[in-house]
Parts: C-alpha cells; sequence; structure tokens
C-alpha cells in the first residue's frame, strides 16, 4: 500500500517564484503560464496490513513535514490534484540520498517497521493557458525543470 503526502509551503516560495518568473519573463511563456506552484511529494511504501493508513500518514508527517512553514494532505493509493494545473512530478534517476535517510530514520530510530519504501519528488503545479497544456508542460519540463542526466519527470493527470 502506497501513502502519498503532498506538501506545499504556507510561506512565499521564493524557487516557485523564480521559476514562474524565468519562464514568463526569459523564456516566452508570458501569455500562457498563468501560475505555477511548487510541492514536494512523499510516497511512501508500506504493508497492507496497516490497519488505519491515514492514522499512519499522520504520524508519519511528524517527521516529513515542518508544520511550523509547511501544509500537507494524505493520501492513500492515488494521487489527486485540484483542476486548473497540470501537475508535473520530477524525480531522480539516481539515488535519492534524502529519500534513503528518510526510509531509515523512519525505520530504524523511529520504529516504523511497516514502512518498506520512501521516493521522493517535486510536483510542479502548471496553469495553462494553452490549447494543448500538457505538450506545453512538456515543454516547460524539459527546458527548465529537469536536469537529464539525473532527472525524470511524469505528467500526471
Amino acid at each position: 500500500m502506497k501513502i502519498n503526502l503532498r506538501v506545499w509551503l504556507k510561506i512565499p516560495d521564493a524557487e516557485a517564484a523564480t521559476v514562474k518568473n524565468t519562464l514568463r519573463r526569459r523564456m516566452g511563456y508570458e501569455g500562457v503560464l498563468t501560475d505555477l506552484r511548487r510541492e514536494r511529494l512523499w510516497s511512501i511504501e508500506v504493508d497492507d496490513g496497516v490497519d488505519d493508513p491515514m492514522d499512519l500518514a499522520r504520524r508519519l508527517a511528524r517527521d516529513l513535514v515542518n508544520e511550523n512553514k509547511e501544509s500537507y494532505r494524505a493520501s492513500v493509493g492515488a494521487v489527486t490534484f485540484e483542476g486548473g494545473y497540470v501537475p508535473v512530478r520530477v524525480g531522480l534517476h539516481i539515488e535519492d540520498g534524502e529519500a534513503v535517510s528518510a526510509l531509515k530514520r523512519l525505520r530504524d530510530r523511529l520504529g516504523f517497521e511497516m514502512v518498506r519504501g520512501v521516493e521522493r519528488s517535486v510536483v510542479w503545479k502548471l496553469a495553462l493557458s494553452s490549447p494543448n497544456p500538457r505538450r506545453t508542460a512538456e515543454e516547460i519540463a524539459e527546458g527548465l525543470l529537469i536536469n537529464p542526466h539525473k532527472d525524470f519527470y511524469e505528467i500526471m493527470t
């Protein structure tokens, strides 16, 4: 079973603002990109025998989310996003040290033995005014959001 934690900043996101301005001012998406937001996505594989996965998600969030400056939404199974955005998930082809560290911390130090795997990625939510939003999101991902030597991307539907 997979528990997903979508995490975003409560405070202004300087990285998202920089990416948004770069796309609009320097890359020609001024009339196309109406909004851009960034989230972290933690996908946590746990044993199927967990009694209350949403309670477990809340307990895992205590370690993975800084509630002073971040908000989160938990889900079990599929990840869903609000309408109006094209979500582009960016992850690593190579081993993600932060995900490996989180897995070890959750299992070894905090006693969450039911956790089997942890993946971390970034989701860029693009609000696009385009005849083909999916293709525009692919162009943006390949042009700015990923480093093809270490990253992959996926348009989430």
